[in-house]
Formats: C-alpha cells, structure tokens, sequence
C-alpha cells in the first residue's frame, strides 16, 4: 500500500483548487471524481466548467480525507493522486500559483473572448488550457515560457503596441501585469489537467478540418447510383417505374411507412401548374384533364406537364428561384441622402430576362453558370445576349462604394450560391468550421480584384441589346423626354448644390436621368457587364481582414478541397475563365448537387438537404442520399438540362401524392422527412399577385422587358417578376409575403402566417380593384340567376363548381350586402354591388392562396 502522506504533498491545505490537482478515474470512462462538497461526483475532463476550474475548496479536514481514501484503498502500481496530479511538467508550487494568482485574472479578465465556456475563440486564441496560450492563435504563440519580454500576451496588456492591446477596456493596473510577468518567466504554467485539444479549440483547425471533409459525403464524386429494387418486391409495384419513386419508397418502407394515393385530377393539375408557370389554371382546363385522365392517366399527365414545360411562363416562374439565389434587384442596397433616393441600375433587367430566356431556351445548366460568370471571356460578340449574363456580378449590391464588401459578396455569391460552401467566412481567419483557409478566399478575391466594374449609369461601357426594339410612339417619347433632362443637366454644369456642394448635374443624372432609364419602356436596353483590368493586382491574405495588413501573397486558383493540386490560374487573366470551368464541371462534386436540391424543394416542398446552401460539415445531411447523387448524376448525364430535371421529378408517383395526412404515419413522421405525401405549399407574393390578375382578366403576359411599379395608383399589370425591386427600401408588401431581401444570396424563402398578410388581402387597392374587375364583368352581369353568378365566380377563381352548402352561405351574404346597396346611397369608390364582395372573399380563402 502507498503511504498515505505521499499524496498530500500535492493536495491543496490552503484552499487552492483540488480540481485540477487531485482526480482520480474511478470509472475508467475519462471521467474522473471530483471531491467537492462533501461528496465525490464525475465530470467530463474534455471541457469542466470555467467556474468549477476556479472553485476553491477551504477544507483542509475534507483534503486530508482523500487522500487517506487514495492511500488506503489503491493498490501498488494504480495511478496515485500524486501521479494524475502532476501531468504537466510543473511542480505544486507553479500549479498553486498559477491557480491562485493567475486562473482567477484569466477569468476576470480574458475568458469572455478566449474560452470554451463562453464559446468565443477571439483571434483564434484560448486561454483557458496551456496549449492554447503556448501554440497560440492567428498571430503565432501567445506566450513563449520563461520569455516575458517576447510573449505576445505580455506585449497586449502592458499595451506596448497601438495594434495589439488586451484587454480592449482598459489597461490592467501594474500589479497584474507584474503578476502576469513573473508567471511567464516561471515558466507559465497551467492547470494539472489541461483540457488538450477538443472540439471546440479545433474551431480553424485546417488539418483537422481537411481530415474530417475526407469522408463527407459532399465532398465525394458524383458517381452513377443503383436504383433499389425493394420496391419490385411490394404491393406497390406501380411505384417502380420511375427511379425516384423506388428511392422514396426504399426509404419509406425502412421507416414502417406507406406511400400516400395519388392526387385527384383537379388537385393534381392545379398543382403542376402552380408549380410549373406560377399560374392556376382555368375551369376549362381543370376540366379537361379530369375527362383525359379518366380515359389514360399517364398519358394525360404526361402530356400537360410537357405542354406546361414548354409555355413561356415556365422561365417565368422557375427564373424566380434563381434570382432569390443571386440576390436580383434594380437598385444598388444604399441612396443619395440628399434626394433619398436609391442608386438605380437601370439595365439589371437585361439579367433578369436573360435568365429567363436561358430556362425557355432549356440552355444547358453548365453553360449557363459559365457565361455568368466569364461570358465576356468566351468569344461572344459584344452585343450579343449572352453579355447580359454579366448581370450576375454587375447587378450586385455595392455598385456605387466599398470595393472591399463587393468582392466579398461575389465570392459569396460564387460559392455559397453555386456550389454551397461557405468560403466567404474565410476573409478575417481560416474558417473555423469548413476546410477553407484563409488563403483560398484570398486566391478568390485575387480572380475578382482583376475584375473591374462597370459604373450602372455608364452607358458607353454598357453594350446595347439589339434584340430589344420598343415601339416607334415609346422611341420618340423617351427621346424627347431624355433631351428635357440632359438640357437641365448641361443648364447645371459647374453649379454645386448649397446643402452638400455635390455638383448638381450629377444629382439630376443619378436621379432624373437614371429613373427615366430605369422604368420608361423606350429606354434602350443595355448588358450590365464587368471587364479585365489591364493590370491585375497581387493578391495577400489580409490578417485579420484588414487590408491594411498584409500577410503572403496568394496565386489566383480554386479551393482546395474541391481541387487538392490547386494549380495557379494563367497570369495573363483573372481567372474568371477558369474558375467558371471549374464550377461547371462535372468532376465537382458540389455544384450539380446543389442546384438539383434547390429544384427539388422549390417543387417539392422541403429539400433533400435542409441547407440548401450549405453542404459542408455544418450542413444538414440529406435525408435521400442515394436519391440526390442519382438526380445529380442523372442531371449531368443528360446534358446538364433543367427541363429533363423538372420533368424528372413532377413525373414521379412521389410528387403526384396526395397531401393528405393519416393518423399512423403522421405520428411516426410529423415533418414528413420520408415524404409519405405531398407537402402543402403556401403561395408566394408573386404567385398570389398574378393569379388575382389572371382570374380578373387582368393580366398582361408580355415577356422581357423595363421594370414596373408593382404597386400604388399607377401598378404594373405585368407578371410579378418584371416588377422594380429596391434593394436599399425593399417593398413592405414583399417583406410581408417572406420575400427575401436582395442584399446577399438566399438559399430559400421562408413561409410565414402573420396579420399584414390578411390585412393586404382585405385592404390592398390592386385586391380590390381585381374583384371589382370579376364583380363587374359583362360574363357576370348578364347572368339574371344569382345562383348562376355564384358558380361563375367559384368557377372563375377557385377553378371548380361549388357545392350546394357554398351556394347557400353565399347567397345569404350576397343579401345581406344588397341592403347596403340602396339607390339613394352614394356609391363607394370601389363597391356598387355586392359581387365584388364575394370575389373578395375566395381570393382570401385558404384555397385560392394555397397549393393543396
């Protein structure tokens, strides 16, 4: 047996803490006993609590107690109290100084931004165990031990250096910096058990991080994936045709579940439209799938998906979800103060109908990221449409300042957006949760730093678009109206403003000139571009983010975990070229992946990845693995085409489910992760404005063209795509409806119920005056039969008949509102009838504004 006075010698008899002296593993588990209190109790040693590291124990008695338990009841060659006690090189003297002196300064002082506890690793830097001030964070070791002088920590808090000060308050008095001196020269030790590396301090760790993306799924080749053949073997044979559904149904069988029937016709047409063009279809059209479908379902559905596909409006509708992606706006996200208004883009909409075009056109989806990244790289001529791709980067925020924040929004928008990575977090530090080092954003913004931006109302560096030719009448009257402008313009010349000295003919070109560019349908059309510098500068990683501070130089390459050998972009360009090749490319692993996510919850209704622009280690894991490497391999497969992908997925038995919940797979599967049946899905802004104007007889499906006003007096009755967005002053209304706000790229709209929704059903003039255009219609006012006219409008704007109960409540309102409707009344601006009441009424029905 040990003697028992051999583990006093480092017990703690006058109150210094026994937590990290005296342990002992009594469960073999990495836990180790703790006496505190009277009693032992188990701690994990990986991460103890800030506050217990520093809790003091003041009974000597108590002390002496362990350790007779630890000499008496521990046989020969166990590991003493004395042995786990002195795992560090330092003696009992330096650790009782380090606990009483300096552990309690660290807390006061240092852990809220460099310790586990407080989850903050301020400049990559933990105090709360020795490895982390002795390997130190982005500025090299903090303490070099028994060297005060040439410890960095010592330099913060004596304040030696304008750039290095800690903590940031105010300086330590000298007392504590003296203390703080004298442990580094005693060798600046820590605790006995020092917490080592964990989870949290490999926050950054690159190597850890690279080790650990090695095996992420995301991060592996797209390979061909065979389908599961379970589903050949069920009662549910007929959801073997198509591969998705045999995927889904695998999925769902291990999970003890069933898939759902298939949607009834009207359901199921309604659904395909709405999901396909944005629109609902008509009464006619309801109909006439329901009689084709009871003579060949397949063939029927087949047949109006392909027809749908192939309609205008698909790019229309599917272009929405790209421009979320790729932050879309007419505005620069800042404004002149002195005539609040925003700086315009007036040609942002040449991308926007670019985009929409390319998804008619069905332009293959690797060649369409290409020329937005690098179309004035790839031979096209200099008016050609392709050149509006540009608007990718050139619409973006931060047209008008902070060159810095431009470029990281493009890298931003180029990884997050494209290919799901979070590169643009790497730009102060290596990034603390991604393998993406700080040298990767620095290589990236190398290529873009080559880049120069075109100012949005330069129109001599803008190409013009011949393929836009406005009427002779929309000519002649912008030309006329510019002349007004540009004579006030020249009548300004030298003139400054008083408030703010600014020359005044610039205020009226930002403001007069460039909303008349802007909005008036003569305007010319224009390509929104970027061009090469002729000199590219070298790129350095700037410590901290501050450019100021320059560390290596970096080469203009791609990342490196998505490319190891991470070969240098020519020098002879941006890179742009080559970046966009390696974006587009089958080999990386991300981008068919992504993009075949966001089509998936965008028809679905909840993604694969419930992260959708975010596929690295932080990411969610998909529920489907399997299903999403067959979709994007089959996506590249057949030429990169988004109309094969669409028609892919809305063909599948998993799509046409019908949404309707059942009690025992509701409580095995409430959020419906194994997709038993359809989700119901709430109709965007847009969606909900074009199908009003749709139903009234209102809307004006022309394709391209100037930005309108959506809303006020004078609104648009375009679709909601070609409608202004300010990006500085976003619409309340979009705001209302989950919209998301055009600033940065977005992975997925939000889906909200809150009260500014009914109000603008119920108070929005655009609302009214659609039910008033149904109210009033010649189609109903020549019915006599109010029982008639009630099925007109159940017809007209929910596509279906009414039961004989709606007929009923309705007519009962309908006479309730003609008492209101007296001859010697005066007639309100908007109602003298109560029809357009009823129409009111279904357009904020639950039905008309949701899918299923």
């Amino acid at each position: 047996m040990r003697p028992i006075l051999t583990c006093l010698d480092s017990v703690c008899l006058d109150s210094v803490c026994l937590d990290s002296v005296c342990r002992l593993d009594h469960n073999e588990d990495g836990r180790r006993a703790v006496p505190r209190h009277g009693e032992f109790f188990a701690i994990p040693t990986a991460a103890p609590s800030m506050h217990a590291c520093f809790h003091r124990h003041a009974l000597a008695g108590f002390a002496v107690f362990a350790g007779l338990v630890a000499g008496t009841l521990m046989p020969c060659g166990t590991r003493s109290l004395l042995a786990e006690g002195r795992r560090t090189s330092g003696s009992a003297d330096e650790l009782r100084f380090f606990e009483q002196k300096i552990r309690p300064l660290l807390v006061e002082h240092c852990y809220e931004c460099h310790s586990e506890e407080a989850g903050e690793q301020q400049g990559g830097l933990l105090l709360d165990r020795s490895s982390g001030w002795i390997e130190g964070g982005e500025t090299n070791k903090a303490v070099i031990p028994g060297e005060p002088d040439a410890s960095l920590l010592i330099a913060a808090i004596r304040y030696d250096n304008d750039d290095l000060q800690m903590p940031p308050e105010q300086r330590l008095d000298e007392e504590t910096i003296a203390l703080f001196e004298r442990w580094v020269r005693r060798g600046a030790h820590g605790p006995a058990d020092d917490m080592g590396e964990t989870e949290f301090s490999r926050l950054g760790d690159q190597d850890y991080l690279f080790d650990q993306a090695a095996t992420h799924w995301a991060f592996q080749p797209v390979r061909s994936v065979t389908v599961p053949s379970s589903a050949l073997d069920s009662d549910l044979k007929h959801w073997g045709d198509n591969p998705i559904d045999r995927f889904v149904l695998d999925a769902m069988v291990n999970a003890g579940l069933t898939p759902s029937p298939v949607a009834d016709a009207a359901t199921l047409v309604r659904r395909l439209h709405y999901d396909l063009t944005g629109l609902p279809p008509t009464f006619e059209q309801v109909t006439a799938f329901q009689e084709a479908t009871e003579l060949d379902p397949d063939r029927a559905t087949s047949q109006r998906i392909d027809q749908l596909i192939e309609s205008p409006e698909f790019g229309q509708h599917l272009g929405r979800l790209w421009l979320d992606v790729v932050r879309y706006a007419d505005t620069d996200n800042n404004y002149r103060p002195d005539t609040r208004t925003p700086h315009y883009h007036p040609f942002a909409f040449s991308y926007r109908d670019y985009v929409v075009h390319s998804l008619n056109d069905d332009k293959p989806y690797d060649q369409f990221l290409k020329e937005q990244i690098a179309a004035d790289l790839m031979g096209f001529a200099a008016d050609a449409p392709e050149m509006a791709a540009l608007g990718f980067y050139a619409a973006g925020p931060y047209s008008s300042r902070a060159q810095n924040e431009a470029l990281d929004d493009w890298i931003d928008v180029t990884t997050r957006g494209l290919m799901g990575i979070t590169a643009a977090c790497a730009r102060c530090h290596d990034h603390k949760f991604e393998p993406v080092p700080t040298a990767d954003y620095y290589s990236l913004r190398g290529v873009f730093a080559s880049v120069a931006r075109v100012n949005p109302l330069d129109e001599t560096k803008q190409p013009l678009l011949t393929s836009y030719q406005p009427t002779p009448s929309q000519a002649a009257d912008f030309a006329a109206k510019r002349s007004a402008i540009e004579a006030k313009i020249n009548g300004a010349a030298g003139k400054k403003a008083k408030n703010n000295n600014r020359p005044i003919a610039q205020k009226i070109r930002e403001t007069e000139l460039a909303e008349l560019l802007t909005f008036h349908p003569g305007a010319p059309a224009r390509a929104m571009v970027v061009a090469e510098r002729k000199q590219r500068p070298e790129s350095f990683v700037f410590l901290r983010g501050d450019a100021a501070a320059r560390g290596q130089a970096v080469p203009r390459r791609f990342l490196k975990i998505l490319d190891p050998p991470q070969h240098a972009f020519p020098a002879t360009s941006s890179g742009r070229l080559e970046l966009a090749d390696k974006i587009a490319s089958a080999e990386n692993p991300l981008t068919a992946r992504v993009f075949v996510n966001r089509v998936w919850g965008y028809l679905i209704g909840s993604h694969l990845v419930a992260t959708p622009s975010d596929f690295g280690l932080q990411g969610a894991p998909p529920t489907h693995p399997q299903l999403l490497d067959w979709l994007a391999d089959d996506f590249i497969r057949h030429n990169w085409s988004v109309k094969h992908l669409v028609r892919r997925i809305v063909m599948s038995q998993t799509y046409q489910q019908s949404s309707r919940t059942r009690e025992t797979c509701v409580v095995a599967d409430p959020e419906n992760r194994w997709l038993w049946r359809a989700n119901r899905k709430h109709l965007t802004i847009e969606a909900i404005r074009d199908s009003m104007l749709l139903v009234a007889g209102q809307l004006d499906r022309r394709i391209g063209g100037h930005p309108e006003r959506l809303w006020g007096d004078d609104y648009t009755r375009r679709r909601a795509i070609y409608g202004f967005i300010n990006r500085f002053n976003l619409d309340p209304t979009l705001r209302a409806f989950d919209f998301p706000a055009p600033v940065q790229t977005q992975p997925a709209r939000g889906e909200s119920i809150v009260a500014q929704q009914a109000l603008f059903i119920m108070n929005s003039p655009l609302v009214i005056d659609q039910a008033a255009a149904i109210g009033s219609s010649d189609a109903l006012t020549r019915m006599k039969a109010d029982e008639a006219k009630v099925e007109f409008l159940f017809r007209s704007i929910l596509g279906r008949q009414p039961v004989p109960a709606e007929v009923s409540r309705t007519l009962k309102l309908v006479e309730f509102q003609k008492r209101f409707q007296k001859p010697d009344r005066p007639q309100t601006r908007y109602i003298d009838s109560p029809w357009p009441l009823v129409a009111q009424a279904l357009l904020m029905s639950n039905e008309f504004q949701y899918v299923d």
